[in-house]
């Protein structure tokens, strides 16, 4: 009888890993984190892709859900590159540094945004990043899942 339930647990408990690597495989998992000046910069992996996610380094509030190295998310991503203004189905480049806060710029050859006057964060082809995401879940390194 003991055996039976040992199984029965076992069973129970290695179907259950299944389904949770199935739900992750939807989700991002952070490999790391990093503080550029007043900036965070998250590196995510979700199904073998990596991407490099800024936010801004607003303090952590006790009372919100940190995001912590290891763990899974269900971000919703919005790219850098595509976030240009659009009138009538055409993407429009900024004139100048003046009409968009943060635009990109081209550095070696290398895609790059200026975030403020001390800080440009690039996109790093050799790692296979080539974009840079933001989102709205995330106040600083609170997670806020809207």
């Amino acid at each position: 009888m003991r055996i039976y339930l040992v199984l029965i647990f076992l069973s129970c408990a290695i179907s259950k890993g299944f389904t949770q690597e199935k739900n992750n495989s939807e989700m991002y998992l952070i490999e790391a984190i990093e503080k550029q000046n007043s900036w965070n910069i998250i590196y995510a992996t979700k199904q073998d892709t990596v991407f490099k996610i800024v936010t801004g380094g607003e303090k952590v509030k006790e009372d919100c859900n940190k995001v912590i190295v290891g763990k899974y998310y269900n971000f919703k991503l919005k790219s850098r590159r595509e976030n240009v203004p659009v009138i009538n189905g055409i993407k429009l480049k900024p004139i100048n540094h003046l009409d968009v806060e943060s635009n990109a710029y081209d550095k070696d050859g290398i895609e790059c945004y200026s975030y403020d006057q001390e800080t440009e964060i690039c996109i790093e082809p050799e790692r296979g990043i080539n974009d840079i995401y933001y989102t709205e879940d995330l106040v600083g390194l609170c997670f806020y899942p809207r």
